[in-house]
């Protein structure tokens, strides 16, 4: 089955990337009537992942200037908003790539994952088998929130929460189960939501959209005093 993937790369702040095969939809191109800046094409997705790179980079640079910096504090500290880079299907696309173009963009996925989180930039990955051979020189370690859905094999729980973890893993045939590490290094259950069949997702995501920017352009107002 060929597969399709999205990014959404919103200037300055969002990045999602969803795939047909994650969603269940006819088709995905549609986010781009209700979300900003939808990317599926292999050399689009590659320029967001380096945009956002980018954006870390200037903002690094921009807190080293802001009057209330201080040496240790993060992002949060000068009232800056976290940035998300969220990446479906990460392994599926990686098959995509040439060898060079794999390396080139694992090797701007490792700095974000390495330098992103004082400035407040986050790597999101989904994917059906996290394979340390996607995850070179040690990226997958530094990743404090895992989870895994589904009735994952002891190879995969392995992978995913490390091959010297001693927890035992139970399955139950329970839709939206798993097991999570929040970070702590103790590996829980967890449980998703239940979306039912025939969920409009495009329509809810247009409509958490409208509302969001409804709130900015209230706020702009509000701040100049157009209100």
């Amino acid at each position: 089955m060929k597969r399709k993937f999205h990014v959404r790369c919103e200037a300055g702040e969002n990045l999602e990337i969803t795939s047909k095969s994650y969603l269940s939809l006819s088709d995905l191109a549609d986010l781009g009537m209700v979300m900003e800046n939808v990317y599926h094409t292999k050399d689009d997705m590659i320029d967001c992942v380096n945009a956002f790179y980018e954006g870390m980079v200037t903002r690094s640079e921009e807190m080293k200037l802001h009057p209330n910096y201080r040496t240790g504090e993060n992002y949060a500290y000068l009232g800056l908003a976290p940035q998300f880079l969220i990446f479906d299907e990460y392994v599926a696309f990686l098959e995509m790539l040439t060898t060079k173009e794999s390396t080139a963009l694992l090797s701007q996925l490792k700095k974000i994952v390495m330098l992103g989180r004082q400035a407040g930039y986050f790597l999101i990955v989904a994917c059906q088998r996290p394979d340390a051979k996607y995850f070179g020189d040690g990226i997958r370690d530094n990743f404090n929130f895992r989870v895994g859905l589904g009735r994952m094999s002891e190879l995969g729980y392995g992978m995913l929460f490390g091959s010297d973890v001693k927890k035992q893993f139970f399955q139950k045939r329970i839709k939206g189960r798993g097991y999570c590490d929040v970070g702590t290094s103790v590996i829980s259950e967890f449980y998703t939501p239940l979306v039912p069949k025939g969920y409009d997702f495009l329509g809810t995501i247009g409509e958490l959209t409208h509302i969001r920017q409804d709130g900015q352009v209230a706020c702009e107002a509000k701040a100049t005093g157009t209100d």
